[in-house]
């Protein structure tokens, strides 16, 4: 199967686009999925400290397959949102399914994070999926210069990602990619308004609860 796209999205972006829309299955964008899954270590899922009691041996397959899956249901709504908010709103004229094969493109960059995530979990072990105990204030375990330099490349690489996005968007829609990043911003409001609205649901709920 054919990985160069992972080092083309960095010289020819719009043609690697391309290449995901016209000759690529959605097998290929599970198979990104699954590759950035296994890139991450799980070391990126794993900093929220949740399944620390577990041993490094079950810790890492066990955030890659929660990463894989979380990466599976966000790309098909993603996918959904992009196309439903590209054709409705901006005028678009891709498909679904074109989407589905060119939204991973987003994904590529991240990979190459692989070698950073696992010389991590290499030289701090636990530490590195462990959240800092809640009265040091910290914001983690590891050196402060390792974690500046972890959280700059994902910080970078995310900013690139999001370029690809609007590339690709505008590329299944047959428009512009500035006009592709007037999509991710109304999925983004879509989506802060549904994370207010749920944390709000939920804590009624909790209310109603305790106050019987």
């Amino acid at each position: 199967m054919n990985l160069k796209p992972l080092l083309t999205i960095w010289s020819r972006p719009t043609a690697t686009l391309q290449y995901l829309k016209n000759e690529t299955s959605i097998g290929y964008a599970i198979l990104i999925f699954a590759i950035a899954a296994l890139a991450s270590g799980g070391y990126q899922a794993g900093t929220s400290g949740l399944f620390s009691a577990l041993p490094m041996g079950a810790l890492i397959p066990l955030f890659i397959l929660l990463t894989f899956v979380g990466a599976l249901i966000s790309w098909v709504i993603g996918a959904a949102l992009y196309q439903w908010i590209g054709k409705g709103l901006f005028g678009g004229t891709g498909t679904f399914s074109e989407m589905l094969r060119v939204a991973p493109g987003a994904t590529l960059p991240s990979i190459w994070l692989a070698p950073v995530n696992y010389l991590v979990i290499l030289g701090y072990g636990k530490l590195a999926f462990e959240a800092p105990p809640v009265e040091t204030f910290a914001i983690t375990n590891l050196p402060m210069g390792v974690y500046l330099v972890s959280m700059f490349l994902t910080f970078a690489l995310g900013i690139y990602s999001i370029v690809i996005s609007c590339k690709g968007i505008g590329i299944v829609h047959g428009f512009s990619a500035w006009r592709g990043l007037g999509v991710l911003l109304v999925v983004f409001v879509i989506g802060f308004i549904a994370a207010i609205v749920i944390s709000l649901t939920i804590g009624i709920i909790f209310i109603s609860i305790f106050s019987l």
